[in-house]
């Protein structure tokens, strides 16, 4: 009796050497058709209105040198929580503090300190938010020059490095590197690492076969809504891969609803198509038809058999070859 997961193994290796030969139109049907906020031309509709994806959204404003960073507007949401609990804060200490509470009760009935509460207790209005305040770098007194020359074209971090240096910058290249990859960022000549991927960018990666493979066995149910997409656009652009899908979709299906029954029409099939690596891997289900009838019909599996075998195997290495049947027997049975 043939093991069912070594039949779908099989198959996916037939397949992968299949789609291996494909790659270009692999590749193609990834590409999306058009993207966000351009029309079919690939050219903007508005370039007034059309944002750059790979801006930080908390950016304030063009490139500067008091810019903040990447992650401005992350941080910004993390100073307005605090803010918000040190408000909330300051509302309990003057409640207590107006209801005649002292400094100590107060500060353990709230689990803080008591300089926070002499410090919170007597204003009448809550502090002010705290606004972004850059630290200061060694790049500072480089930076417009660096801004100058990225105007003017030059895109090279290394030159810019060098140009620095001659100038009298003594520290190492990290810190340039940093600012040019900012500026690619806001250029949007290289993608934001910060910024989750949407699914057009990910459409737009070329797959692996593998990949491809595994959407090929998965039932239609299980596929998303791109996935499902993906594989429309890759049997509309080749026959020979819409052929190579449906028979792996029947070949699944039977090893799922163990309908071998159906077995020697899907090798008729296969054997007259155009595709090698699947008229191969039919021609070796035909070496031992009789076991692989019985691994898509019966409900039971043969890997308990598997698994002792394995182990008398692995008893009889143990042995360095010297061990003869009756120790074998004897070893096995105490294992």
């Amino acid at each position: 009796m043939a093991d069912r997961w070594h039949l779908l193994r099989n198959l996916a290796e037939a397949l992968d050497e299949f789609l291996g030969q494909k790659r270009p139109i692999l590749k193609a049907a990834a590409a999306p058709r058009t993207q966000p906020g351009r029309g079919d031309d690939g050219v903007s509709a508005s370039s007034e209105t059309t944002d750059n994806p790979y801006q930080d959204p908390g950016a304030p404003g063009p490139l500067t040198p008091d810019r903040p960073r990447p992650g401005y507007a992350r941080q910004q949401q993390t100073r307005r929580r605090h803010y918000e609990l040190v408000v909330e804060r300051w509302r309990e200490i003057r409640r207590l503090q107006q209801a005649g509470a002292d400094v100590t009760d107060i500060a353990r009935k709230l689990g803080t300190s008591r300089p926070t509460v002499y410090r919170y207790k007597d204003l009448a209005e809550p502090p002010e938010f705290g606004q972004h305040r850059r630290k200061g770098s060694v790049l500072d007194p480089w930076v417009p020059y660096i801004l100058r020359r990225w105007e003017e074209g030059w895109r090279n971090g290394h030159k810019l490095f060098r140009e620095i240096r001659e100038q009298g910058y003594p520290y190492s290249q990290t810190n340039v590197g940093r600012l040019v990859a900012e500026l690619r960022r806001s250029d949007g000549l290289t993608p934001d690492r910060g910024r989750r991927r949407s699914a057009s960018d990910t459409a737009a990666r070329a797959p692996g076969t593998r990949h491809v493979v595994s959407l090929f066995l998965r039932p239609p149910g299980n596929l998303t809504e791109d996935q499902a997409a993906y594989l429309d656009r890759l049997r509309a652009s080749d026959e020979a891969v819409g052929v190579a899908y449906e028979l792996s979709q029947r070949f699944a299906a039977m090893i799922g609803e163990l309908g071998g029954e159906r077995l020697e029409e899907w090798l008729a099939q296969t054997e007259s198509c155009d595709l090698p690596a699947l008229r191969h891997f039919a021609a070796s289900l035909k070496t031992d038809l009789a076991a692989v009838r019985a691994g898509l019909v019966e409900s039971w599996k043969n890997g308990p058999v598997e698994g002792f075998i394995n182990k008398l195997k692995l008893v009889k290495r143990q042995g360095y070859g010297r061990a003869n049947i009756d120790l074998l027997k004897a070893r096995l049975m105490a294992a």
